[in-house]
């Protein structure tokens, strides 16, 4: 890389995180190893971030802002002369600023376009009136809002499997356009079908994918006329554009980088990450390491490489009867308590509170304590789970043999001692167990009478060493490769680089009733 810079560093998450403390730290961000920041892309969706912001730094307009992307707002910055100190120090004067030019923005409307826009806009309107831009006349544009609405779903059942062979003996795919189909996007898929498939194609049950594309091909000179609209007052437009991507960069790049180049925001307990969605109360909990989640069993499958403990939860809010769905990282405390249909209220950054029930959970233990308790609770469950069959294969044999001695006595007498007998059986089943339980415990008390006190305590010591202590080491290993870049990955985003914490931070993301 040939960097001369001389970089400064910070530790977090068992890992260097360069400084960024001043404007030339940010304006060598370009000559930085790439493989030293913390993320590489990420989604512009799912955060808690300023949208606009997001919008303009996402050159391609993908949905993803990549490093390149982020360099290239520096290098925008640069370009308008902006000393990068003022994003270290932005403040009221800048939001006041913003919204003056937001103000003239909505003011553009106003202003006479010159003949050579008008003429273009003309010129653009007369091509959109014949075919093939207004494929379907006046409806188009409602046709056209129909067919995104569905786009990206249809686009991911008809694309195949990445190991399918060039040829298959099953027959390829169609899709329903009334049965069969998921109730979330049930409405939306009719409503394609009546407004584009019927027009298009006539009435017909399912769509091929031959179908698809002819539908897709048919609006593509529509998109591209719409895409192509001429922008009125364009240059007073761009020179608005740009003073309002400057003020916004100064007053939110600083933060952004915080969560990109390094992850200051999330290992400083006085702030919360942009992929921080809100806090969730539950079973005397209170975590806020928590994520947006789109597809529960998609993401589940890659946080469990986290080694971390997560719930994913449902939430519904009473009032709009809106619904969502996240997934919180429990990282102290005990998980006992967390299950499936234990209900709890998530509030959001915007301070609205939702109901939450758990859906699904991505079991793993989160402390040393819990990992010394758990050989002797599943010691008790065996213990109880053996006494508990003992018990019913005596209670059962002893029910047999009443049986069988009822049925050799004239029937009626035999219907008045069934139950006697039935119930004399339990009472000796019980017995026994209770004779061995005293056996034992007299076996052993035996022992330890025989025992001085010291000798006793060594025991007891032993005992629970070996026991407790191959649960505790094995449990500190797996806290301590808990790594939050697999929850991260599973939420859309590239991270480079491992996201560990420490046992205080991990306090800090779960906390816990002080008494």
């Amino acid at each position: 890389m040939n960097d001369k810079y001389q970089w400064k560093w910070f530790y977090a998450g068992e890992t260097a995180q360069v400084k960024l403390e001043r404007g030339e730290d940010i304006a060598h961000l370009a000559t930085l190893d790439p493989k030293l920041w913390f993320a590489i892309s990420m989604p512009t969706k799912g955060v808690r971030f300023d949208s606009r912001m997001l919008e303009l730094m996402d050159a391609d307009k993908d949905g993803r802002i990549r490093a390149d992307e982020v360099v290239g707002a520096i290098e925008f910055l640069k370009s308008k002369g902006v000393d990068l100190d003022a994003l270290f120090n932005s403040g009221e004067e800048d939001a006041k600023a913003l919204e003056e030019v937001l103000s003239r923005q909505s003011d553009l409307a106003k202003l006479e376009p010159s003949a050579d826009e008008v003429k273009a806009m003309e010129e653009w309107t007369a091509r959109g009136l014949g075919k093939p831009v207004a494929v379907l006349g006046e409806a188009t544009a409602e046709a056209e809002a129909a067919l995104a609405a569905v786009e990206g779903v249809v686009d991911e059942f008809f694309t195949p499997p990445p190991d399918m062979p060039l040829v298959t003996e099953a027959p390829d795919v169609a899709l329903p356009l009334k049965d069969h189909l998921n109730p979330k996007y049930l409405e939306a898929i009719v409503a394609f079908a009546e407004k584009v498939v019927e027009p298009l194609l006539g009435e017909r049950a399912e769509l091929s994918r031959l179908d698809w594309k002819a539908v897709k091909s048919a609006f593509a000179p529509y998109r591209e006329w719409v895409a192509s609209k001429p922008v009125m007052n364009a240059a007073a437009k761009a020179a608005l554009d740009d003073e309002e991507r400057v003020l916004r960069y100064k007053m939110h790049l600083l933060e952004f980088l915080e969560n990109f180049v390094n992850m200051k925001r999330l290992y400083c307990e006085d702030s919360l990450a942009i992929f921080q969605t809100g806090t969730l109360r539950i079973d005397g909990k209170e975590m806020n390491l928590c994520f947006d989640v789109d597809s529960e069993a998609a993401h589940s499958a890659l946080s469990v490489k986290s080694n971390c403990c997560i719930l994913y939860l449902k939430l519904t809010h009473p009032a709009d009867k809106s619904e969502r769905c996240v997934c919180a990282v429990v990282t102290a405390g005990r998980v006992a308590g967390l299950y499936v249909g234990r209900n709890g209220v998530f509030c959001d950054r915007d301070g609205k509170y939702w109901e939450a029930v758990v859906t699904k959970v991505v079991e793993s233990q989160v402390s040393l304590a819990e990992a010394f308790w758990a050989p002797w609770k599943k010691m008790g469950e065996g213990i109880a789970a053996a006494v508990k069959k003992f018990l019913g294969d005596k209670q059962a044999k002893g029910e047999a043999a009443a049986q069988s001695a009822l049925s050799a006595q004239p029937h009626a007498e035999g219907q008045g001692s069934q139950a006697g007998a039935a119930m004399a059986s339990s009472v000796a089943a019980i017995g026994i167990g209770v004779g061995m339980v005293g056996a034992a415990f007299a076996s052993v008390m035996a022992v330890i009478s025989s025992m001085t006190w010291w000798q006793i305590l060594a025991g007891i010591a032993a005992i629970v060493a070996a026991v407790s202590l191959p649960s505790v080491i094995l449990a500190w290993f797996k806290l301590r490769r808990r790594d939050i870049s697999a929850v991260l990955n599973a939420s859309g985003w590239a991270i480079n680089r491992q996201m560990r914490f420490s046992v205080a931070r991990a306090r800090g993301f779960t906390r816990l009733p002080r008494r």
